[in-house]
């Protein structure tokens, strides 16, 4: 930011009239920078800038506390649009009609006072227009008054039950292994991990705990869900190859077995963080009720958005349940401008979706922001375990609740993953199926996956579990890899609860063959 005397050089000659006809300074000269000096010295002295404050209406006093809590600097769109924005008035027209002895707003009033000015700052998002009270000026004053706390809203009083997160994104992200080892992914193009064919996309889809409606879903930019998120961390993370042969798809096996060897709380931690800097998953773009249009003219930051809320979300009490339209009214309230940090409503191309206009100014907030937040929460926040949904009736004030789990507390803050129960165990049938409850390591899944075919999932009183059967077909594909039927037995002597004596002696006598 600028100093005072550098805010009064960049000022035309007419406005160093007009700020020192409002400051009631008789200047000595017509000189630009013996005004600067004449007015800089007023400006800054302590009793004129008492007199000064005192003044200005309540709402300017009020604009200027906030700007100063704000670090003494605020981008000029979000300024102006809290508190009103600068009339246009060039030298001849500052001149001729005065507007500084009627100030149209709180800003033009600390505009026209010497308090406030215009800088250009360099920030992480690119060059961007700020207004300032400069940091000399700003050190005069009396610090702001604090402001009572406007975030959390306060959690609803009667909690509803809940359901927990099902770590939806995982068990998805378990199901996109399981179909790449076993060659079941093609690809059009071989040099592009995007280029799904057809039959790939609706096997995804087929297998999928909450498929989309169109299996292109899964590869382009259409409304969000548990298994496109879950193709684009594993694309992202580079745990997907081009194999080569037949344009398969294949699995960087290192990193792929580092995770899954992980505990469910570290891998689930891993998904968070990968979300959180992920690139090419886009939340606004992927938010049900929204269309981005790609114009190659504008572009959001998901990164900086997450970035930006993490903080936020941080704050809520783990466990309690939260309405999450009040949650995005306080948001709103606190840091409207969490996704565009200039402020600037105007410049992006959004619809919602299906709609011919395009949703600009901060008077749509609630149609990108507020349906953005609510996607975020209720979808990979949820899908990835951080937070849980409330299950109030329809029409319920507490339809829409949402709670922070210990886990979703323990990312956002840094805190160690809390400690979880130990993976349950494989159910082995005498019908040779294989039931794989959601509690299970998704290591054993996976690998259950790789001498059986998919049979389905199953809810059952919100316990998830995964069906599988052993088959000649799976166990053909396990011995292409290197696994004979005596290491699928000594697998499921290890991690079966119990092992049916038919399902043994058939994979004995299979190994003897």
């Amino acid at each position: 930011m600028t100093t005072l005397q550098t805010s009064l050089r960049n000022c035309s000659p007419a406005m160093l009239r007009a700020l020192a006809e409002v400051n009631g300074v008789e200047l000595a000269s017509n000189q630009a920078s013996q005004m600067v000096e004449q007015l800089a010295a007023t400006l800054a002295d302590p009793e004129h800038l008492r007199a000064s404050l005192a003044a200005c209406t309540p709402a300017a006093q009020q604009a200027l506390a906030a700007l100063l809590r704000e670090g003494g600097r605020s981008p000029r769109p979000a300024f102006e649009r809290r508190c009103g924005a600068i009339r246009p008035a060039g030298p001849a027209r500052l001149e001729r009609e005065r507007p500084y002895l009627q100030p149209a707003n709180a800003t033009e009033e600390l505009w026209y006072r010497g308090l406030l000015y215009p800088t250009m700052v360099e920030t992480a998002d690119g060059l961007m227009e700020f207004l300032h009270t400069p940091p000399d000026l700003a050190a005069l004053l009396p610090p702001p008054p604090p402001v009572e706390a406007l975030f959390p809203p306060a959690p609803l009083a009667a909690a509803p039950l809940d359901q927990p997160p099902v770590d939806l994104a995982l068990h998805e992200l378990c199901t996109l292994l399981a179909l790449v080892q076993a060659g079941q992914i093609a690809l059009r193009d071989g040099a592009d991990l995007g280029s799904w064919q057809s039959t790939s996309l609706y096997e995804l889809q087929r297998a999928s705990l909450q498929p989309p409606t169109d299996p292109a879903w899964l590869t382009g930019d259409g409304p969000g869900s548990p298994p496109a998120l879950a193709l684009a961390l594993a694309t992202e993370l580079g745990w997907l190859r081009a194999g080569g042969r037949g344009r398969r798809l294949a699995l960087a096996a290192a990193p792929v077995h580092a995770w899954l060897e992980l505990p469910r709380a570290a891998q689930r931690a891993a998904l968070l963080a990968a979300w959180s800097g992920s690139t090419a998953w886009n939340d606004l773009c992927r938010t049900p009720a929204l269309s981005c249009e790609q114009t190659g003219s504008w572009g959001n930051d998901p990164v900086g958005t997450r970035q930006r809320l993490q903080p936020l979300l941080a704050r809520l009490q783990p466990g309690a349940v939260y309405d999450l339209a009040e949650l995005a009214a306080a948001i709103k309230a606190l840091a409207p401008d969490f996704q565009r940090p200039d402020g600037n409503y105007d410049t992006w191309y959004i619809r919602q979706r299906g709609a011919p206009a395009f949703l600009r100014g901060f008077e749509h907030w609630a149609l990108v922001e507020g349906a953005l937040l609510h996607f975020v929460l209720s979808g990979p926040l949820h899908w990835l375990g951080a937070v849980a949904l409330s299950a109030a009736e329809a029409g319920s004030p507490a339809a829409n609740g949402i709670s922070l789990s210990a886990a979703g507390q323990a990312w956002l803050t840094g805190a160690p993953p809390p400690q979880e129960q130990e993976p349950a165990l494989v159910t082995v049938q005498p019908d040779f199926t294989l039931l794989v409850p959601a509690g299970a390591a998704l290591l054993d899944r996976f690998r259950v996956a790789r001498f059986t075919t998919w049979q389905g999932a199953t809810w059952d009183a919100g316990q998830l579990t995964f069906s599988y059967r052993i088959s000649q077909t799976g166990l053909q594909r396990a011995a292409q890899q290197g696994i004979d039927a005596a290491r699928v037995l000594a697998f499921l002597q290890a991690r079966a609860a119990e092992l049916p004596a038919n399902v043994a002696r058939a994979l004995e006598r299979r190994g003897r063959e």
